[in-house]
Order: C-alpha cells, then sequence, then structure tokens
C-alpha cells in the first residue's frame, strides 16, 4: 500500500502554486535538454530545484537561449555551476549542466491573461497563476557551490547588483 498525506484539492492547489519570496537560494540543476527556441536559436530548456529557507524544494524552469542578447545569462550560468571552461570552449551543454549546484536570484512574475481559445469554459479575463521565474545566476565570492540561504547577503559577488 502506498502511504501519502491526504490534502483536499484547494490544500494541493495551494502547494502547488506556493511561490519562493523574492532573493537569492541554492539551487540544483534537475534536468536539461538541448532545444531550440521558436526563433530558432540555441537554447538549454533547464529544470532547477530550488531550496527555501526551510530545506523544501520547488521547480522553477528556465531558459537559457544562446543569443547575442542573452548571452549574459548563459556565462552567469556557467560561471555559477562552475564551468565557465566548457562554456569558453564552446562544450557547454544540456549534459555537463545536469546536477550542477548554482545559486538563482528569483523573482515573480505575474500570470498573464489567458488567450480566449484557451479559457476552456474559465470566465473571460481569468489569468494564469503568477510563478516564480530566474532572474539571473549568481557567483558567490567563494566559488560555486551551495549556501545557507540566511548567508546569501554576504557572499554574493559585489560586481552583479541585486
Amino acid at each position: 500500500m502506498l502511504r501519502y498525506e491526504i490534502m483536499t484539492e484547494i490544500e494541493a492547489m495551494s502547494e502547488r502554486f506556493q511561490l519562493l519570496k523574492e532573493g537569492i537560494y541554492d539551487a540544483v540543476v534537475t534536468s536539461s535538454q538541448d532545444t531550440q527556441s521558436k526563433k530558432g536559436s540555441p537554447m538549454m530548456d533547464i529544470t532547477l530545484t530550488v531550496y527555501d529557507e526551510e530545506g523544501k524544494t520547488h521547480e522553477v524552469r528556465d531558459f537559457l537561449v544562446f543569443t547575442r542578447q542573452m548571452m549574459w545569462k548563459v556565462i552567469h550560468f556557467a560561471e555559477s555551476a562552475g564551468i565557465i571552461k566548457e562554456y569558453k570552449e564552446g562544450k557547454l551543454c544540456s549534459k555537463i549542466a545536469i546536477d550542477k549546484r548554482v545559486l538563482v536570484k528569483i523573482s515573480t512574475e505575474e500570470g498573464k491573461e489567458i488567450p480566449g481559445e484557451k479559457l476552456n469554459g474559465k470566465p473571460l479575463g481569468t489569468r494564469y497563476f503568477d510563478k516564480n521565474k530566474i532572474e539571473d545566476y549568481i557567483v558567490s565570492i567563494h566559488g560555486n557551490g551551495s549556501l545557507n540561504n540566511k548567508q546569501a547577503t554576504w557572499m554574493i559577488d559585489d560586481r552583479i547588483p541585486i
């Protein structure tokens, strides 16, 4: 028999959409796939497990798009993960990124209005849920690795504004 916590649907949905407060967090790359953006640019579709102050996990998805306008984020990711050498050699890919520890700057993105064709019976004006997003990847002064979230304020690389 499976053992699990019984929840109401309201409790389950509340847990599903529990957002992290904006700030700096430890995270691990749990999955990544090399793919292409809608415009055909090379891209890494990454899922990270982010750890909050109590050690609870939250999955956050990010897309590293290898374009001139977004290369800053790719570089910050590689630095935070300790794989900048691979980036500089042109070898950065999902296979190398999986299981790497990083520091992430989390923000909250307001849910957009659901397009009419996707409402599926919901009232006009219904919005998607708000979600966390990765604003940036952070490099600690002491190199990559895990941080206690309460220590994050003094370990941030002072070249990166928060």
